[in-house]
């Protein structure tokens, strides 16, 4: 599951992954790592936090 999502977010151009699942970000983020993708993966809170504080 985690190859088949890692595969269609690279097919988007994305240059991240917002999810709020931490199960899901380790997997995928291991599986993109695996693949050395330039796509990052990051939990939405993260996200958040880092574009409010650049303000």
């Amino acid at each position: 599951m985690a190859c088949d999502k890692a595969a269609d977010a690279e097919s988007t151009g994305a240059s991240v992954i917002l999810s709020t699942d931490g199960g899901c970000l380790l997997n995928v983020n291991g599986t993109l790592e695996a693949k050395h993708s330039p796509l990052r993966v990051q939990h939405i809170a993260e996200f958040l936090w880092e574009r409010t504080r650049a303000r």
